[in-house]
C-alpha cells in the first residue's frame, strides 16, 4: 500500500506519515478479506466495490463489473480502505479532510445501503487497512500509528495495539487467529497472538518497506516489499531463512494466494501482475494488457481479477489464465485506490 498524496492532501500528511512514499495516489493492497474466516451471504455475492480517491465516493459493480448498481457518497471522505464482513456489512476506511485538517473514520453500510448505519470515529487516525477475526474488527491506523480494535457492533475501541507498530500497511491473520501487521516505518512484520496486544515475535529479515501481505493453504507467509522490490516467504516460525522471488517483480504493492497455489504479485513500476507458482516460486504468466500505474487488486470466489488503474482512472477484469481484459471499467470512477468483493 503505497502511500503518496499529489492531492491538496499532501500538505495535511500526520506526523506519522511522513516517510517517503512513492506513487501518485494511495495504494491499497487487498486486505478485504484475507486471512479472515468470514464468508459472506449470497445476498452480496460477486458485487464489487472500489473506493475513489479524488471524488469521495464508492462505486458499487454488479459481478464481473457488467453494470455500475450504485455510488455510496453518504459518509464517505477520501476513501482509502474497504472490507466486508460475514453478513455483507462494507466498511469504509476514511483518511478524510475537513476544514484544513485530516478528519478520519470507519463507516459501516449494510449490505444494500447508501447511508451509513453508523460511523466509527474513536482510535481512527489515517484507516489504511481494515480486517476482521472471531467477531472483531481491527483497522491499521497509519496515523497512530496503532490498530484499533473494536467487537462487531461497537464503535468504542476494545484494545488499542500499539507496541511494534509503525506505519502500519497491511493486516492479516492466519488459521489460528494470530494477527500479523506489516510496519513500513520499521522494516517489520509483527505477529500478535489472538486477543494480545504485544508481538510475540517480530519477522524482519529480508523485509524492507512491507506494503502487502498474504498467506497461502500451507501458512506460508509472504511479503511485498515496496523498496526491496522482492516478495519474501517466510515458513512457519523459520523467520530467519525466507525464500525471495525477484524476477519481474517492481515495486509490489498487492499479493493474492490462490487455490490453485499461485501467487499474483501487482508491480506497480512496471504496470504489471506477475504469477508465480507456489511450489517451485518460478515465473508462470504475466498480465500487462490494460494495466497502467496499478494501485491494488482483487479477486472473486469465482477466479476474476480486478486490477485499479489510476493512468487513467479504470478498473481492469481478467479470467486467469487469460491475460487480455474481459471488461475495463470507467464509468464511476475517480482514483481508484481500492477494492472489496463480496464473497
Amino acid at each position: 500500500m503505497i502511500r503518496s498524496f499529489s492531492v491538496a492532501l499532501v500538505a495535511l500528511m500526520l506526523s506519522a506519515c511522513s516517510v517517503a512514499r512513492e506513487g501518485n495516489l494511495p495504494a491499497s493492497g487487498v486486505t478485504d478479506l484475507a486471512g479472515s474466516p468470514d464468508r459472506l451471504g449470497a445476498a452480496a455475492s460477486g458485487s464489487v466495490y472500489v473506493a475513489n480517491w479524488y471524488d469521495s465516493t464508492v462505486s458499487v459493480y454488479s459481478a464481473g463489473g457488467a453494470s455500475r448498481l450504485r455510488t455510496i457518497t453518504d459518509g464517505v471522505s477520501y476513501p482509502n480502505a474497504l472490507a466486508i464482513d460475514k453478513t455483507g456489512n462494507l466498511f469504509v476506511g476514511n483518511y478524510g479532510m475537513a476544514s484544513g485538517s485530516i478528519t478520519s473514520s470507519v463507516a459501516v453500510y449494510g449490505a444494500n445501503g447508501k447511508q451509513p448505519s453508523r460511523t466509527i470515529a474513536q482510535g481512527i487516525v489515517g484507516p489504511y487497512a481494515i480486517a476482521f477475526s472471531s467477531g472483531k474488527v481491527y483497522v491499521a491506523n497509519n496515523g497512530g500509528p496503532t490498530v484499533t480494535v473494536y467487537s462487531r457492533n461497537s464503535n468504542a475501541v476494545l484494545q488499542t495495539i500499539s507496541h511494534g507498530v509503525g506505519s502500519p500497511e497491511a493486516l492479516l491473520f492466519d488459521g489460528a487467529g494470530n494477527l500479523y501487521v506489516a510496519n513500513w516505518l520499521y522494516n517489520s512484520v509483527a505477529v500478535y497472538p489472538p486477543g494480545k496486544i504485544n508481538p510475540m515475535r517480530t519477522i524482519k529479515t529480508q523485509i524492507s518497506r512491507p506494503d502487502a501481505l498474504a498467506l497461502d493453504a500451507a501458512s506460508n507467509l509472504y511479503v511485498a516489499n515496496f523498496r526491496g522490490r522482492s516478495v519474501t516467504i517466510y515458513r512457519p516460525k523459520h523467520d530467519k531463512t525466507p525464500r525471495e522471488i525477484t524476477k519481474g517483480v517492481a515495486e509490489p504493492v498487492a499479493l493474492i494466494s490462490t487455490a490453485a497455489k499461485e501467487l499474483y504479485v501487482l508491480n506497480r513500476q512496471n504496470d504489471t501482475v506477475t504469477i508465480y507458482s507456489e511450489t517451485t516460486l518460478d515465473r508462470v504468466g504475466v498480465i500487462s494488457d490494460g494495466i497502467a500505474c496499478p494501485t491494488t487488486m482483487a479477486m472473486s470466489s469465482t477466479g476474476l481479477l480486478y486490477v485499479a488503474n489510476s493512468c487513467p482512472s479504470s478498473v481492469t477484469v481478467y479470467s486467469p489464465p487469460g491475460t487480455t481484459p474481459i471488461r475495463t471499467i470507467t464509468k464511476g470512477l475517480d482514483g481508484p485506490v481500492a477494492i472489496a468483493v463480496a464473497r
